[in-house]
């Protein structure tokens, strides 16, 4: 793999201003965004959680009507 090598000084100049300002622009947060943040991520867990019943009751009765079609199959 190749490094970019910079033929003009404008370019690298960009590149490197580029560089700098996007490490001085991290800045915190504000409280509120951090809170929605937070709520957001509660939210989806909250919803995670309630919906792990529903998926083992799916695949429990997948699993039940394939098994149940195998076996009649085997009896007829």
């Amino acid at each position: 793999m190749k490094l970019a090598t910079f033929t003009k000084p404008k370019t690298a100049l960009i590149v490197l201003s580029a560089l700098v300002g996007s490490t001085t622009a991290n800045a915190a947060l504000p409280t509120e965004a951090a809170d929605a943040m937070t709520a957001i991520g509660t939210l989806i867990t909250d919803f995670i959680a309630a919906g792990w019943p529903i998926v083992v009751s799916l695949v429990v009765g997948v699993i039940g009507i394939k098994l149940f079609k195998k076996f009649s199959q085997k009896v007829s």
